[in-house]
């Protein structure tokens, strides 16, 4: 009962670590990041046609890649980033014309990403927290759906 317990707590922060990088990526304004990475690990594109067709350096489409699977096994996150993507895709930026919105901080756009996850971490866990009950959600009515229907 403990292993499973155990198992269940790991599975709950691999998928909370994940689905905070995408929030981040996301909060940072990188969806050229996040798109070559779905079609980089969903859509199996090799990292060369992934970076050429989002703009992308290859080395920073593979960092990207590596920093996020060593935050989960590569089947969770797959999975997750097949189930967020529109939600992940929703997230509106909050750094604009080299400002970050919420502290009014001047911000050179390589510069976004730690200003966020050092002076904004709470906005990056409350993102992914926000994620994460809207997937509960949606699996939820799916369930539900699935019960309802007659065999």
């Amino acid at each position: 009962m403990q292993l499973a317990d155990e198992r269940k707590k790991r599975l709950a922060e691999e998928r909370r670590a994940v689905l905070e990088y995408l929030a981040l990526k996301a909060l940072a304004g990188r969806k050229d990041v996040l798109n070559a990475l779905y079609d980089y690990l969903v859509n199996n594109e090799s990292p060369s046609q992934a970076s050429l067709k989002h703009g992308v350096q290859k080395a920073q489409l593979k960092s990207a890649a590596y920093q996020l699977v060593s935050k989960a096994r590569a089947p969770l996150v797959v999975k997750l980033m097949k189930l967020a993507w529109p939600l992940i895709m929703e997230i509106e930026p909050i750094v604009e014309d080299g400002y970050c919105k919420i502290c009014k901080a001047p911000i050179h756009t390589n510069h976004a990403e730690p200003h966020i996850a050092v002076k904004h971490q709470d906005l990056i866990k409350k993102t992914a927290l926000e994620i994460e009950n809207k997937l509960r959600e949606q699996i939820k009515r799916k369930k539900a759906l699935k019960a309802q229907a007659p065999n």
